[in-house]
């Protein structure tokens, strides 16, 4: 299986897509698509140093393009902008994108993982990362993964 060339363009979170600013979702670049591939899946994770690692973002059905642009608005199950998607809940309780936010003192990496599939997903807005997954299972063309640090 080929893989993914994911970048955030940054290694060090900006403020702006952190819980410090404006909570933001980052923009995702994605290289190395191939041609037969029908949507991307994004699952972010927080770094498991204090215990298990967090969900803290999925969504799919996203068209696969090369840049995912920011800003996608937490609380929205099914988004039309910036790109059309279906979000999902995280390990937080809510929808959509939850920023780091490291306590003073720590840090708080990031990794974000996307999936490239051949199908979309017949999976309900608000399903969890556990359901994500097993709908893809049999469709995952493509993976490629990026990490990032938050330090307060």
């Amino acid at each position: 299986m080929p893989g993914l060339t994911v970048k955030l363009g940054f290694d060090d979170f900006p403020e702006v897509y952190t819980c410090k600013g404006a909570n933001r979702s980052p923009p995702i670049t994605v290289e190395g698509l191939l041609p037969n591939i029908k949507s991307l899946a994004i699952l972010a994770t927080t770094s498991p140093e204090e215990g298990p690692a967090k969900v803290a973002w999925i969504i799919w059905n996203l068209p696969p393009v090369p840049l995912i642009p920011e800003g996608f608005v937490a609380g929205e199950e099914v988004v039309e902008s910036p790109l059309p998607g279906v979000q999902g809940t995280n390990d937080f309780e809510t929808i959509g994108y939850r920023g780091p936010c490291p306590k003073p003192g720590e840090g708080e990496a990031y990794l974000f993982r996307v999936y490239a599939l051949d199908i979309d997903l017949s999976l309900p807005p608000g399903s969890t990362w556990e359901e994500m997954l097993r709908a893809i299972h049999g469709s995952l063309n493509q993976s490629g993964e990026a990490i990032a640090f938050a330090i307060e």
